[in-house]
């Protein structure tokens, strides 16, 4: 196995030696000057990014004074043999930055091949994980989100500039009101602290917190560690096919039926289809890492470097 670039390895020994071995009663770990001088991403890949004219727009997201910015003006298309090829007008985007606007920018593991390489490297962690990457720009005033908090742990990698994160005491694990978060929602405040360039963030999932942009801009890579463990919903929808197959009699009572569906959820059978199709989704995910990891055309290389294809 090809040894890992020095800035991916330093992320993934601060997540693997420090972040997972954090203390039950820590919510949060902060090291400072992680990867100074990083160049996983910069300013400029992301300028690089939003120039390109088929830039897909749904990977963007614009929000401007608080409010996020319908981006179907900004879809433009000419007919080439009557098909009709889809383009971005930048100048949209442009416009809205001018204004103070904060984007980000999703499918950066799409994008960026060593960005890939870090969420595959990070997705061992655990049984099923498949991490997420969107990087947040932000100018002063203006943030992309407010106060809210994840349904899976969170590493953040501060990219440039600077930003106050305020951190609130972790709440108990729910998947609803979790965004638009108030003052009285969020709990009590359990830590504020600066994120300069080359610093790095855990944060655990049901933590809730606000950030802010205390310099001019702020750019920032945060990786959702998602939890991709079969999902409540997909068991039960199994667990109920099952019950179609065996169920209880006629006119028996409410109870009697969910104490069938519950005896057939502790069967090897249900344990082992639970299990199978856990192995199958993390291969996928796994492949769709190896497919990315090589995802590019070679084909020119040997003709632009002079050499005739064997």
């Amino acid at each position: 196995m090809a040894e890992l670039p020095t800035q991916v390895r330093q992320i993934r020994d601060f997540f693997f030696k420090q972040a997972l071995a954090l203390s039950p009663e820590r919510d949060f770990l902060h090291q400072p000057g992680l990867i100074p001088d990083q160049t996983l991403f910069r300013l400029e890949d992301l300028r690089r990014h939003l120039n390109n004219p088929f830039l897909d727009l749904d990977y963007v997201q614009v929000v401007d004074r608080g409010q996020l910015v319908d981006l179907r003006a900004a879809r433009c298309f000419k007919v080439v043999q009557r098909r009709q090829i889809e383009f971005a007008n930048l100048a949209v985007i442009q416009q809205h930055l001018e204004n103070g606007a904060a984007c980000l920018l999703e499918g950066i593991d799409i994008l960026e091949p060593q960005v890939n390489l870090l969420m595959a490297t990070l997705d061992r962690a655990r049984t099923c994980t498949f991490s997420n990457a969107v990087v947040f720009f932000s100018q002063r005033g203006n943030e992309a989100y407010r106060g809210h908090l994840d349904t899976d742990d969170v590493l953040a990698i501060q990219l440039g500039g600077s930003k106050k994160w305020r951190l609130h005491r972790r709440q108990a694990p729910r998947r609803v009101d979790i965004v638009e978060l108030s003052d009285a929602t969020m709990g009590p405040v359990e830590t504020e602290l600066v994120m300069n360039a080359g610093d790095a963030l855990y944060v655990r999932s049901g933590t809730p917190h606000r950030v802010e942009t205390v310099g001019d801009y702020s750019l920032h890579l945060s990786i959702d560690l998602c939890d991709r463990t079969v999902s409540v919903e997909t068991a039960l929808t199994a667990l109920l096919k099952r019950y179609d197959r065996d169920s209880v009699a006629p006119y028996s009572a409410p109870g009697a039926a969910l104490e069938k569906v519950v005896a057939l959820s502790r069967t090897e059978e249900f344990k082992g289809e639970i299990e199978a199709a856990q192995l199958e989704h993390k291969a996928k995910c796994e492949e769709f890492r190896r497919v990315l990891g090589g995802n590019h055309v070679s084909f020119f290389d040997p003709l632009i470097a002079g050499q005739p294809r064997q």
